[in-house]
This record gives C-alpha cells, structure tokens and sequence, in this order.
C-alpha cells in the first residue's frame, strides 16, 4: 500500500509540476495526506495573498516550498519560491525577492529545466543590488608578467585593446574615396584606435581587402578579420584555397584576429551547422593558420552572449583557440521587468559573465564586437540616456571586474533592416553617446597599439586595504537601471562622493590604521532617492 501511495503522489507531483510551471495549474486533489497538507498550505497562501497579506503568504510559500524540497519536488518548490518572490515584491522587499528567485532558479537547474533556470536568474539580476569596490595601484611590469599565465598571441600583458567596426560611420568612411576610418576615427573618438572590425566573405583572396590591409599598416592598426562562409560550412576544407588565405595572411605583415564563423551558437548564421561539425571546421582553419601565419594571426572563437545554453557546446579546445570572443549587445526591452514598470532593468555589462567565468582563467577575453542602442525599436523611442549609462557602466568596469578582458571592439553602425528591427548603435548620430564613449576609452587602461601594455590596475577590497590614501571605485548595481550618485561613509561619516560610474572617490585610509572597519557604500537613483545601502568590512593594514 505504501508503494502505491509513493507512486500516486510522485504521479501527483510530476503533474503539478508541469501544470504550475506553464501556469496553467488549477488545484489538483492529492493522493495521500501528506501530499495533501503541503497543498492545504499553498492553498492558504494564495488565499493570503489574494487578501494582501503578502507577509503571512509569504511565510506560508516559503514553508511549502521547503517541504518540497526536502522530498525532491524540486519543480514545485521552485513555483512556491516563485511566489514568495513576487510576495515579496509587492512588499517593495526586493533583495528577499531575489533571495526566493534564486532558489527558484536552483530548484529548476536540479530538474533539467534550463531554459526556465536561465530565465528566472535573470529575473533576480535585474533586481540585484550588490557592490564590488577597488583601488587604483600600479605594478611594474615584471610584476604583470609574472602573474599572468602565458600570453596569447598578440595578448597585451595589462591593459585592454580598444578596436571599432567604423567602416560604416558616416563621419569617418567614404567608401567612394576621401576619406579611410583607420585615418579618421582617432580623430572622431578622441583616441587611437588598436585595431578595426573588417567583414569577409570566405571563399574570397585576402587581396579583395588589400586596401584596408595597405591602411592598417600605415596606420599602425590590427585587423579583426569577421570571416563568414556565407554558403555554410561545407566549403571549408583543408584546400588550396584556405593554405593560401592563410599564407597570405602571415605576408600581410599586420596584426589579424581571425574571427572564424563568430555566433554560431545562435540560429541565424548561414553557417549554422552541429557543434561536432563546427568544432571539426575551426580546429581545420586552426591548425592551418597555426602553422602557415604562427607570428601576426590570432584565431578567435567568438559565440554570440545569447543564446547561453549551447555555447560551450561549439567550443573548439584551448590547443586551437587563442582569443574567446563574445558579441555583446544591448536594445531596451521593458517587456520582462520583474516590477512591471516597463522598464529594461537588464545590465548590459552583465552579459559577459557566463563567457567570463567560463574562460577568462585559459584565454584572452575580446568583446568582439558590441554596442547599446540608444533606441526602443518597437515604440521607436530614444531611451538615450538608459544607453549613455549602460555604456558608461562597460567601459569604467571592464578594467576593474573584468581584468582579463583583453580587447573591446565598438560596432558603430545605425542599422534600419527591412525586415528587422532598427539598431541604433552609431555613434556618429549621438552626441551624447559619443560623449560617453570618448570618456570612457580615455581611461589609459585602453590600449592603442597591439603589443603595448599598462602598469595602472585595479585591486579589490575584500578584506583587508591598506593604511594610505586611494583613489577607490566600485562596481555599483541596484535594481534602478540608472544611478545618479554614489556616497562612502566610514563609521557613519562621508569620506567621498561620485556622480558617475566609476564611482572614484579619493579616501584617506591612513587615519583607520590597524582598525576594522566598514565602508557602508550608498547607491542613489537620478532624483536623490536612496536605493540601497551595501556594507564592506575590512580590516586596514
């Protein structure tokens, strides 16, 4: 009798489970008692909550959600969480809502649902306030170099390459002559540039790009190579043809990152193909262009950051990547705003984790090519000001959070597909997001040369800083998609103040020596309204 009643309540759970989880759960009679006590529980919670009584449901979600668990209905305890979560919400509790989307999230991971994990985490971020802070020091360049793994080819040892697709840029490019972006772009931002974003047709002579190839040289600039097989990966093979594009690129004499059949991850690539055959295709071009062109050619694996549950899939192996790439973008989306507000509460800098965390400790990271729309396609509204922060949160973080990341190439192009929706990334018809462009490549972290380096760094406080005076910044997040300033405080007193991302403040820690103490960090949005308060205890050395 009692494998009976095991077997009609995992029958029970399996049901509710996939009933709940596309939302169309009604209330389903258990099969045993003890089935039916957890749901009288959740049946009172919804009760409670439909009253308003979301603290009362919320403890009642959560003590059924815990039952659940604890007998492997992990799919179900998920829900429970779910809706203490969005108890929690309508109680303005937003941390405890992301603590309970959390374990919404694990709970999916734990039954294979994926793509429902994948979902309700970014639900949490999007919600998340945290706080990272750092201090600006400077290494020798022994130091660097002995700290580092062993360096890519054309890796720079600190410091990341910035780089654009500018061919398009209206201000810098005329295709008909007059004027070449490697000549006119640093003039445009403000900087040189280390290298340029170039597309290629597989299957055609490096000689059709000669003319950027002759600029790149007088210019002092790499190329990122895009190389597309347009008719599918079925014409890559170890031929005449692929030996002498390889040899042809090494007699280039330029720096080339050779970006082979970038995002095939996603559905929309013509060389969209089977992870086996993919892998097959690029370890072939590797262990050409490894041989023929080993001194000026880097090759670049680059998936697109999205879809995120297939990319390590396509990976090739460390013997045949050099660099891992990312396309990393940005267009407002209001449509999953956990508050229900319609706003894009999304970080765009965000996006990187899942390559970072994956490969940064083996391979040079490259944000390959990248940008922020400054336009909401479908209501065709300037959301500028949202763009100008997510860019400039990109580039005052990479140098600090993201050490690894070795190059950032800008795609400045405004594009209005036919088909498709408009992406307003260029630069060239924004001055305010070319404002915040120029301010952040400014940083001397970005490089503007291939085989250049910096001594400047940034080291996290954790858990101790030393007793000196720093100039400290920090990686600030709230559920507020913007910031309007940031404020220290040691011991309940203001010791610095920041209006923009970095958040640099200059903080004497001389005074604390030998002390624990707390830096209570205050994130406030655009109308002064305090956001959130984030503590980091250190101890001053």
């Amino acid at each position: 009798m009692k494998g009976v009643q095991k077997g009609l309540q995992k029958l029970l759970a399996a049901v509710l489970a996939a009933a709940l989880l596309t939302g169309t759960a009604a209330f389903v009679q258990p099969g045993t008692a003890e089935a039916a006590s957890v749901w009288n529980v959740y049946n009172d919670a919804r009760r409670l909550d439909a009253q308003g009584k979301y603290a009362q449901a919320i403890a009642k979600y959560e003590q059924a959600g815990r039952t659940m668990a604890a007998s492997r209905e992990y799919g179900n305890a998920g829900r429970m969480y779910r809706n203490a979560g969005d108890a929690y919400i309508k109680l303005n509790q937003y941390d405890k809502a992301v603590a309970s989307y959390d374990l919404e999230s694990a709970y999916y991971a734990k039954v294979n649902l994926v793509q429902d994990s994948i979902a309700v985490k970014r639900k949490a971020d999007a919600l998340r306030s945290s706080v990272e802070l750092y201090y600006e020091t400077g290494l020798s360049s022994a130091a660097i170099k002995n700290r580092s793994r062993n360096l890519a080819p054309l890796e720079p040892a600190n410091g990341i390459l910035i780089g654009a697709y500018a061919e398009q840029n209206k201000k810098t490019h005329n295709s008909a002559g007059g004027k070449f972006y490697t000549d006119e772009y640093p003039k445009f931002s403000g900087k040189k540039h280390a290298g340029y974003l170039i597309y290629f047709t597989y299957g055609q002579p490096l000689s059709s790009i000669q003319r950027h190839i002759k600029k790149a040289k007088e210019n002092g600039t790499a190329i990122e190579l895009g190389v597309q097989p347009l008719n599918g990966l079925g014409e890559v093979k170890d031929n005449a043809y692929l030996r002498q594009l390889a040899k042809d690129a090494a007699a280039a004499e330029v720096p080339i990152f050779f970006r082979f059949a970038n995002e095939m991850n996603g559905n929309w690539a013509p060389w969209k193909s089977t992870p086996k055959t993919y892998i097959e295709k690029f370890r072939l071009v590797a262990d050409v262009f490894h041989k023929e062109a080993p001194d000026n050619v880097a090759m670049v694996w680059a998936p697109g950051a999205n879809p995120i549950d297939n990319i390590q899939s396509y990976y090739p192996g460390d013997k045949y990547v050099d660099w891992v790439g990312v396309s990393l973008y940005s267009i407002y989306n209001p449509t999953n705003d956990p508050l229900k507000q319609g706003i894009d509460r999304s970080s765009h800098i965000a996006k990187l984790d899942a390559i970072y965390n994956w490969y940064a400790d083996r391979k040079p990271i490259m944000i390959a090519e990248g940008s922020v729309s400054y336009m909401y396609p479908e209501k065709m509204r300037d959301v500028t000001d949202w763009s100008v922060y997510q860019t400039q949160q990109l580039y005052a973080t990479l140098p600090m959070k993201y050490p690894k990341v070795k190059a950032a190439f800008w795609f400045d192009v405004d594009s209005k597909g036919k088909t498709d929706r408009v992406k307003y990334y260029g630069l060239y018809n924004n001055d305010k997001m070319l404002a915040a462009y120029k301010k952040g490549i400014a940083n001397p972290y970005y490089l503007s040369d291939v085989g250049s380096s910096t001594t400047l760094t940034y080291n996290p406080i954790k858990t101790t800083v030393p007793a000196k005076k720093l100039k400290v910044s920090g990686y600030v997040k709230t559920w507020s998609p913007t910031l309007g300033k940031v404020v220290y405080k040691i011991g309940g007193k203001q010791v610095g103040v920041s209006t923009t991302p970095p958040w640099t403040a200059e903080i004497d820690f001389s005074k604390y020596k030998g002390k624990n103490i707390t830096i209570d960090v205050q994130a406030y949005d655009k109308q002064g309204k305090l956001l959130t308060t984030q503590s980091v205890k250190v101890k001053v050395q």
